[in-house]
């Protein structure tokens, strides 16, 4: 068996949803949901985040402490990933 490796022809990178070390509430809550910290090497990767997963972090907004201004980002990630069809949003932290 044999694994190819494409390069990234097209890259582009959003606004910021969220800060993994100023939310830390919802970077643990990911992390135990999604395995977030398993995902990240040597400090920056590209991530998947189960569009459930963040569903379930904005219903809990309020115990994870979550501003208004990450809300309306992770629901503006939530609506881009439904629009393609995705059920994971991919973030690049770094």
């Amino acid at each position: 068996m044999s694994i190819n490796a494409y390069p990234v022809i097209d890259f582009e990178l959003g606004k910021v949803s969220f800060n993994l070390f100023r939310d830390r509430s919802l970077s643990d809550f990911l992390d135990i949901e999604a395995q977030l910290y398993e995902e990240i090497h040597d400090g920056s990767s590209l991530i998947n985040i189960p569009v459930k997963v963040l569903k379930k972090a904005l219903r809990q907004s309020g115990k994870l402490g979550l501003n208004g201004k990450t809300v309306k980002r992770l629901q503006s990630d939530i609506a881009f990933a439904k629009s393609s069809k995705d059920e994971v949003v991919t973030y690049y932290c770094f």
